[in-house]
């Protein structure tokens, strides 16, 4: 429910309750006037009336006093009067249609006795006022004026009517008032304020509401609200002009990275392909310097040659490995199968550098991936870890027993571990760039491991590697897992 509806529904009722209540007061208020106005007005007729049959029975005129209670029956508000004697019997009544406790009521005997005028309320609709009076020299007598409260209840009415007519017509009014008054006031600008609220998070920071000439509390919250839309425009062009240059400074950095990446490959490959190239030349101008050379000389320099063309061909298809897709075979592999198969591979070469290797896997995992090709990742990391132990060690492979989660989806972690020396800091972010190495001329290209770490990422999978606390390197290759359990 919007606010101005609820303050609308609040005010309504808040006036309406008041307004209930003042009808309710005022109209109790109105009933007691009436009925106070009716006593005043019975009691001024008995007095009046008491005063013309006094005279009457003084001056011996007895059908005057039937005439004059007679005429006073003329009166609508007027239900009876009645004339008793000493003894409290109804001498003549104006009403003989009367009720019996109307026209013979047993308090005539008391006012007679106390000679004490005694107001009676029979019922709800008759109030009667005995007086008493002298009938003679030494008689005396009492008459009873009886008025109905159906003219109260007349009045009341109509009070009630024109009250009610009143307070409804007030109600309207007051609604009117306050309806417009919120809506020019209050409703209308807390609308503009909501509207720039919704444009600011809309982005549309050049939106400005509009400021009440009032000078009020909303027409502050609205140079407030343009205030800090100005602020916000101009942390927005602040941020804007940050992130050109932050963006631009990214741009060089990695134009920079292009470059030394371009500048290793083009050394790798310089100093991978140079050696080679120059046995080539050199064993070729041998055979054109010496054409009588014995044949079994000639076929020596023709098969270095040719061994030294064959390692340029393995480094150009390397490199094309390292570039293009892969056209991956998956299969559902036996993780623990995949790693007995490598250490077969492995075992002629530990045995000569003197490592041991240990194998950890409890669990029956499968993997999903193509199996010649993670045969290539596993033996590379392996080989690299027998000869980093060049005075023998322990060759650690396992499978971690829980599954790590990324993307929703569960991969496999193998871990392989070392005791050689590490790898230095400075080189363990550089690991699986190409021709990146540290071993010796002729012992390796540096190629291994990147393309082992493009293997991967083609099967969706990461290599993690950091040094062991207690020395050496540590290797970690997620694949994804299959099964029932693959997906979360």
């Amino acid at each position: 429910m919007r606010t101005g509806t609820k303050l609308i529904i609040f005010l309504t009722v808040a006036v309406g309750i008041v307004m209930l209540f003042g009808g309710y007061f005022m109209l109790r208020q109105r009933e007691a006037i009436l009925e106070t106005a009716m006593r005043n007005e019975v009691r001024a007729h008995a007095a009046t009336l008491k005063i013309a049959l006094e005279d009457a029975y003084r001056s011996g005129r007895m059908s005057d006093v039937q005439r004059l209670i007679n005429r006073l029956s003329e009166n609508p508000k007027v239900y009876s009067v009645t004339l008793f004697d000493e003894t409290g019997r109804s001498m003549m009544s104006s009403n003989p249609l009367a009720a019996d406790e109307v026209r013979n009521p047993p308090q005539v005997r008391q006012v007679l006795a106390t000679v004490q005028p005694a107001e009676i309320d029979s019922n709800e609709d008759l109030f009667s006022l005995i007086i008493p009076i002298r009938i003679g020299q030494s008689q005396r007598g009492a008459f009873e004026i009886t008025q109905p409260r159906s003219f109260i209840r007349a009045d009341f009415a109509r009070a009630r009517r024109d009250i009610a007519l009143v307070t409804l017509a007030l109600f309207a009014a007051i609604i009117l008032v306050v309806l417009a008054v919120m809506r020019r006031s209050l409703l209308r600008p807390i609308n503009n304020i909501l509207g720039g609220a919704f444009a600011i998070g809309r982005g549309d920071l050049a939106y400005r509401v509009i400021v009440p000439a009032d000078g009020g509390e909303l027409s502050q919250l609205a140079s407030e609200f343009n205030r800090m839309a100005d602020r916000l425009a101009e942390q927005r062009r602040a941020a804007s002009r940050d992130a050109e240059e932050r963006l631009e400074l990214e741009r060089e950095l990695r134009h920079k990275e292009r470059l030394a990446s371009v500048g290793r490959l083009a050394a790798g490959i310089a100093h991978e392909m140079g050696a080679p190239l120059n046995v080539i030349r050199g064993r070729a101008e041998m055979l054109q310097q010496r054409p009588d050379m014995p044949e079994e000389k000639r076929d020596r320099n023709l098969n270095i040659i040719n061994a030294q063309a064959d390692g340029i061909a393995r480094i150009v298809r390397q490199l094309l490995t390292l570039a293009r897709p892969f056209n991956l075979k998956r299969e559902d592999l036996e993780a623990t199968q995949l790693i007995s198969e490598i250490r077969e591979l492995i075992e002629p070469e530990a045995a000569k550098a003197g490592v041991r290797i240990e194998v950890v896997a409890e669990e029956r995992v499968r993997v999903d991936g193509d199996r010649d090709l993670l045969h290539q990742v596993l033996l590379n990391i392996c080989l690299n870890g027998l000869q980093a132990m060049e005075m023998g060690g322990n060759l650690r492979i396992e499978i971690l027993p829980e599954t790590t989660i990324r993307n929703d989806r569960h991969f496999v972690a193998l871990r392989i571990t070392d005791t050689g020396p590490g790898i230095a800091p400075d080189n363990i972010n550089n690991i699986f760039d190409p021709f990146f190495t540290t071993k010796d001329v002729g012992q390796g290209s540096g190629l291994g491991l990147a393309v082992s770490h493009r293997i991967v990422e083609e099967h969706n999978g990461w290599i993690e590697v950091e040094n062991d606390r207690k020395g050496g390197a540590v290797f970690t290759v997620y694949l994804p897992k299959t099964g029932l359990d693959a997906r979360c």
